[in-house]
């Protein structure tokens, strides 16, 4: 083994999300539900970002051997009444082999430098919660450290829609999930789409000229909010139409767009493998109830549609809860923690109260 140098990431996204996926795996429990990573998706979610984004995608190298990574990309936050700067990233992960060796400090410390190198004032990441496995107790060790440069900010639970509960409940590790699941797949039906007579407007998938609507809800969304993603076009773009990894639903009546629901693969492991999608971008605010209900109903459906056996959504408050739960959604309590590292000291975070849309990463 050689002197481990830590660079930008220039090589094979197959490579990367390997690693990512091996040590992923050393991490967490079999019982555990993680995601599972390939080039395509890396490439929607991180690498194919943005060029100005190069210097945050950082990867660890014992001469020509990729052995860890720590991957972040230019983001844009409302913070209160201010405009801050920053990335947001995750993707930590060293190869087992490399555990004891400091290849996770080395990119903590790179990524550090990057950020204040570029006057950035924060990197906005997710962190497992679950306090049993070694990903949770590193970043509570990391805290206690450190204080100054990690900030939670808010616990994250998420909302879980099985499509097919009894194939799910082969790829889940602990017995009583396995026993729930097939009890709930002889009680619920698969989600299905409703029919333009069972509802008072459209639900259709997203076409280019749905753009500048959908940015104008995520720009008042933010509006509204204490913490918030701001979008420029292009990367929305990106956002909402990366087929076959991202699909966009809009809810509209008389031909205007009321809300809209973006969704992306994201294939999780247990026992053994579990098709997923997760909802990223969710915006129910100028539905009725009813629409709500069938947009959150037909996003399922499509999923259900392209394979997945489950839909999930993040979420920091428990708005819009009776439009999950009767569209047969279940609620995990704490099942990360939003957060910041390396946040500049001026940035104000006492009083955050709400928490706009942001993307899962």
């Amino acid at each position: 083994m050689g002197r481990i140098e830590v660079r930008p990431f220039d090589g094979n996204p197959a490579d990367l999300a390997a690693l990512i996926n091996l040590s992923w795996q050393n991490r967490y429990l079999a019982r555990d539900l993680i995601p599972v990573y390939d080039a395509q998706t890396l490439g929607w979610q991180v690498l194919n970002t943005g060029e100005d984004s190069r210097d945050f995608r950082l990867a660890a190298y014992d001469g020509g051997r990729l052995v860890g990574c720590f991957l972040a990309g230019r983001l844009t936050l409302r913070v209160g009444a201010e405009i801050r700067h920053g990335t947001q990233g995750s993707y930590f992960s060293v190869h087992p082999d490399y555990a004891a060796r400091g290849v996770a400090s080395r990119l903590m410390n790179a990524l550090e430098r990057a950020h204040r190198r570029h006057q950035l004032d924060f990197m906005l990441g997710y962190v497992n919660a679950a306090p049993h496995t070694p990903a949770a107790q590193f970043w509570t060790a990391f805290q206690r450290a450190f204080p100054a440069r990690y900030r939670p900010l808010k616990s994250v639970h998420f909302w879980v829609r099985f499509l097919n509960a009894r194939a799910a409940a082969g790829a889940l590790g602990h017995p009583a999930e396995r026993a729930g699941l097939r009890i709930l797949s002889a009680l619920q039906s698969a989600p299905r789409r409703l029919n333009a007579a069972q509802n008072s407007g459209e639900v259709r998938s997203f076409t280019p000229a749905d753009l500048p609507a959908c940015h104008l809800f995520l720009d008042r969304a933010a509006a509204h909010s204490d913490l918030a993603q701001l979008w420029d076009a292009s990367a929305l773009a990106h956002q909402l139409y990366s087929p076959p990894v991202s699909h966009t639903l809009v809810s509209a009546l008389n031909g205007h767009i009321q809300g809209f629901s973006t969704s992306f693969a994201w294939p999780l492991h247990s026992r053994s493998s579990l098709p997923a999608e997760a909802i990223d971008l969710l915006l129910l605010d100028d539905l009725t109830p009813a629409a709500r209900c069938h947009l959150l109903q037909a996003t399922a459906a499509a999923s259900a549609e392209r394979g997945a056996w489950l839909t999930l959504a993040a979420r920091t408050d428990a708005c819009h809860a009776a439009t999950f739960l009767a569209c047969g959604f279940v609620p995990v309590p704490q099942v990360c923690t939003l957060m910041l590292l390396f946040p500049v000291p001026d940035l104000k975070l006492d009083d955050l109260r709400t928490v706009g849309p942001l993307r899962l990463r």
